[in-house]
């Protein structure tokens, strides 16, 4: 349907000036007489439009958008418009061609900088004011606008006159910039703002937001690398289209069935911005590195905007700079060691403040007292042996400029004294200290060097950076190992390092070996219970863990803990380990944290009074801490951190509180003998289960009744070693499958789902039919999985099992006149029987007695009754349409599954559940299963009335399949 609409542009542009109005209304009145002169204006320049452009005009619905009605009329012959009122683009730029003589790279061999600088010129054209637009070979300076000339009297004030009297490319976008712009940045004179451009709307001008990497007092690096490509199949990305040969594709292929692209990402920092881009050239790998950062003696403040540019900063030589952070004593001991001529190359200095110089000075002096303590003065010759004043400011030493957000956490800084480095370690703040800590926004994180806190960081100088550290870092040259074995204190630890093979990892170097190790000492180890000393002299798998329990794979020096909040990390059996201060009686000199800086304490004369020291677990106590190493940190602590993991089943079974069992262990006089295992899946019943099951009430009854009988008793051996398979399965490894006991029989193991879409994920695992409630629970060298049911140990195999019952004689009557018998014996059965009790088959007497005389329709009745697969109660979940669960018969017939206040299957439920044999299990139901005769038809659905034949099984119920 066509309506008549008259265009009026200048309504448009009136509704574009009230909208704008509106949302500045906090102005005062000259902005609104503002608005109205300039819309007045508008109108006027409107009404010397082409009549055409004024006359109603029959559009459709969809052509009362402007910008579509322009669009429809691109295609009218060049003399039905007026080149007059089009305006357009000056000449492309850069890249984009036009009458610009500059140099323009090509994409195949393109280079960054070329068109980096075309792409800015492009934007500054497009940024700079319509009215004024320079000829292309024209320079224009960023973030200043050209001075406004009116236009000549014949020439409208927003009309391009083209020199030539060729039609012009029609442009909407330059026609909405043409006139956004005039809007927006036009001068003081006739500027909807003035010279301030519009409040609020920075965003517009293209300058303003030009990345400071990009602007001035910025020194660029480049870094080249090529190589030879490994292999054939090595893949590269292009982000940035990149191509082979000139081609604009940004894929290439090189070979047969090779497939090879560019990578190129890029990474700002706060001074540094990279860019690193990957390409394959003629089959050659090319790495290109370029490092954009403000030159030296400029730098972007931190505390201002986010795209601050370079600025000047004041810097002073390396010596006045390390004064005026308070370090003139190591400035002092760096002159009278000989290496001034060190502060005249690029370094990054870590430097001690005078009071922690001081202390240290006093340190080395007591160090050489006679009668200074033996113990103490051995533990810090090994810190400080054959230290020299120079060699202490070699260990402070770094070449080259190191910017702290430049290193990344465990970089090993190679000093100038030789075989040490220095270890950075990055954490991070706390949430209280983060609140209230105005550096916080300075630096997010806390840095360590050698375990040290740095107090003040990135402060340039002239030659290099410094850095503050709170005290001397220790020359790191021994290994963890080799500190362990210089300690008086750590015998028992070296000796049980020694006997699991846990010393060679602790020796290993490298940049990529770094360790915690928290050592407890002599005194620790005996405190604990001489089983587990002898089982750790014995180096087996509960030493073993037992000393994994105290090992990271982390450097973690005391600075991690905050005070106030708990810091967890994970050790190297993936428990969790929790530090938090609390304060404890007098120890060693300790490490006091106030706020974020961590200080040396002093030793505490008086016993009653306490200090705040890091517990572990709530269970150890840090005495000595950050001694470091050069493969890591070790931490002495006062007690042995206790894991399950480490020890014994009979720990384990007081611990989860399976008192039950452990009770019976202990009074058969088997507590030691379980407690030696190892490799071992131990399926424990919970005192619930024993409670709930026959077999468990009888135990119970003999524990209080007859406890002096269980000593020896062999049946109550068989029930408890039957508990305990071989070898060490956890949940992840479950599988449908017997597995040997202790004991000499089998259990089975069954997985079910309970997922009625994805119905091959299991998420329920039983052992003979005891569904697993708990698991994965570590204990020395074993796994220990809770169970809601007790194992009883199984006599009889299925058919001796319905002998055994008279209820079931008449269901077993069936079955001895079937060729079935054979199979309810076999060993390796592993069925399922629906057996109906006596007193059903007496409710259809007349109907049983018929089937016994019908061998045809009583072989198919027991068939019906016996499924190929143990399919346990707890495998039976609801299900309902469309996700309705099916198990299959050894027939083949298909028998529905679900639960209500019962398991059901088909039309009977299940009275009696998992009656454990040899070869399967025996469930009792109140019905007969009906199901009906299965015809030759219905494998393809003919004659069924299947209205979806040529759908097949898809038909039938969704099938739910048990392994």
């Amino acid at each position: 349907m066509e309506r008549r609409l008259r265009t009026n542009w200048g309504s448009y542009a009136l509704l574009l000036l009230a909208l704008v109005a509106t949302s500045v209304t906090c102005f005062d009145r000259t902005l609104g007489d503002e608005v109205i002169r300039l819309a007045g204006s508008l109108g006027e320049d409107v009404a010397d439009w082409p009549t055409q452009f004024h006359e109603p005009s029959a559009v459709s619905a969809a052509d009362v958008n402007p910008f579509l009605w322009m669009l429809h009329h691109l295609d009218e012959p060049a003399d039905r418009i007026d080149t007059h009122h089009y305006s357009r683009l000056p000449e492309a730029v850069g890249a984009f061609g036009g009458s610009d003589q500059r140099e323009t790279a090509t994409i195949g061999g393109q280079d960054r900088e070329s068109l980096e600088s075309d792409a800015e010129t492009f934007v500054d054209e497009l940024g700079s004011n319509p009215d004024e637009r320079q000829p292309p070979s024209s320079v224009h300076r960023p973030g200043l606008t050209p001075p406004y000339r009116p236009p000549a009297a014949s020439q409208h004030p927003d009309v391009e006159t083209l020199n030539d009297n060729r039609r012009p490319p029609f442009d909407t976008s330059s026609l909405f910039q043409h006139h956004f712009n005039t809007f927006f940045n036009t001068p003081l004179e006739t500027g909807f703002f003035g010279a301030g451009g519009l409040p609020g709307f920075g965003f517009f001008d293209t300058h303003a937001n030009r990345p400071w990497w990009k602007g001035e007092n910025v020194c660029t690096e480049r870094e080249e690398k090529e190589e030879d490509i490994a292999s054939s199949d090595n893949e590269e990305v292009s982000v940035n289209g990149g191509s082979n040969g000139g081609s604009s594709s940004s894929f290439g292929f090189h070979g047969f069935s090779t497939f090879n692209l560019n990578v190129q990402s890029c990474a700002e920092k706060q001074h540094k911005y990279v860019c690193t881009s990957i390409k394959n050239v003629n089959g050659r790998k090319r790495t290109e590195k370029i490092t954009r950062q403000c030159c030296h003696g400029f730098g972007r403040p931190r505390s201002g905007p986010p795209n601050a540019h370079c600025q000047k900063l004041d810097l002073y030589s390396m010596e006045e700079t390390v004064e005026r952070l308070g370090a003139k004593e190591f400035i002092s001991t760096l002159k009278k060691s000989g290496l001034e001529a060190t502060l005249e190359n690029d370094v990054t200095l870590f430097v001690v403040p005078d009071n922690a110089y001081t202390n240290f000075a006093e340190q080395m002096w007591e160090n050489n007292l006679v009668a200074f303590d033996p113990t103490a003065r051995a533990k810090r010759a090994i810190d400080f042996a054959s230290m020299t004043a120079r060699d202490m400011i070699l260990g402070h030493t770094v070449n080259g400029s190191y910017y702290i957000e430049d290193i990344s956490n465990e970089q090993l800084l190679k000093t100038d004294l030789p075989g040490t480095n220095i270890r950075i370690n990055i954490y991070p703040r706390g949430p209280t200290s983060s609140a209230r800590d105005q550096s916080y926004t300075e630096h997010p994180y806390r840095y360590t060097a050698n375990c040290a806190p740095l107090l003040k960081l990135n402060r340039v100088a002239d030659r290099g950076i410094v850095h503050v550290v709170d005290r001397v870092l220790v020359p790191a040259r021994n290994t963890l190992m080799d500190i362990i074995e210089a300690r008086d204190d750590m015998t028992l630890m070296r000796t049980f390092l020694e006997m699991t093979g846990l010393d060679k990892m602790l020796r290993e170097q490298g940049d990529d070996k770094h360790f915690t190790i928290f050592a407890p000492n002599d005194d620790a180890f005996l405190k604990l219970d001489k089983d587990i000393r002898r089982k750790l002299k014995a180096g087996n798998g509960c030493a073993m863990n037992i000393l994994k329990n105290h090992i990271l794979d982390i450097t973690f020096c005391s600075l991690a803990a905050v005070n106030g909040v708990k810091t967890s990390t994970y050790n190297m059996l993936n428990e969790k380990l929790e530090f938090e201060y609390a304060m404890v009686g007098k120890t060693r000199a300790p490490m006091v944290v106030t706020g974020d800086i961590v200080e040396t304490g002093e030793t505490i004369e008086d016993e009653g009074k306490k200090t705040q020291r890091i517990r572990i677990n709530g269970q150890a106590t840090i005495e000595e801490s950050d001694v470091i190493a050069s493969n890591g940190v070790l931490h002495v602590i006062d007690s042995v951190l206790p894991t399950e993991s480490g020890m014994p089943i009979s720990n384990t079974l007081a611990n989860h509180n399976l008192t039950i069992f452990k009770q019976l262990l202990t009074d058969a006089g088997l507590e030691e003998e379980f407690d030696a295992m190892s490799n071992r899946t131990f399926f424990i019943p919970t005192d619930q289960a024993f409670e709930q099951t026959e077999a468990g009430r009888y135990w119970i009854r003999q524990l209080k009744e007859h406890p002096e009988s269980l000593r020896g008793n062999s049946a109550l051996k068989e029930f408890l070693e039957y508990h305990v398979a071989e070898p060490l399965i956890k949940t992840c490894a479950l599988e449908e499958t017997s597995v040997p006991t202790k004991a000499g029989q089998n259990v089975r193991v069954n997985l079910y789902t309970t997922n009625p879409v994805f119905t091959t994920v299991m998420n329920r695992a039983t052992v003979n039919c005891a569904r697993l409630v708990r698991f994965d629970e570590e204990t020395c060298g074993s796994v220990v999985h809770e169970i809601d049911k007790v194992l009883d140990v199984p006599k009889m195999n299925l058919m001796d099992a319905l002998s055994a019952n008279p209820e079931y004689s008449m269901f077993q009557r069936l079955v001895s006149l079937t060729n079935l018998t054979e199979m309810l014996t076999s060993p390796d059965a592993g069925l399922t029987v629906l057996v109906p009790k006596n007193d059903v088959f007496l409710e259809v007497d007349s109907w049983y007695q018929a089937t016994l005389q019908n061998q045809d329709e009583l072989e198919r009745i027991i068939r019906a009754h016996i499924l190929p697969n143990v399919i346990c109660c707890t495998g039976i979940v609801p299900s309902e349409w469309p996700f309705v669960r099916t198990t299959e018969t050894i027939s083949g017939q298909q028998l529905k599954l679900n639960r209500n206040r019962r398991p059901q299957v088909q039309n009977a439920g299940i009275t009696k559940c998992d009656v454990v044999a040899r070869n399967g299990i025996i469930h009792e139901i109140n019905d007969v299963i009906n199901v009906q005769p299965q015809r030759a038809t219905d494998a393809v659905g003919a004659s069924s009335g299947n209205p979806f034949e040529s759908f097949g099984s898809l038909a039938r119920p969704l099938p739910f399949w048990f392994k």
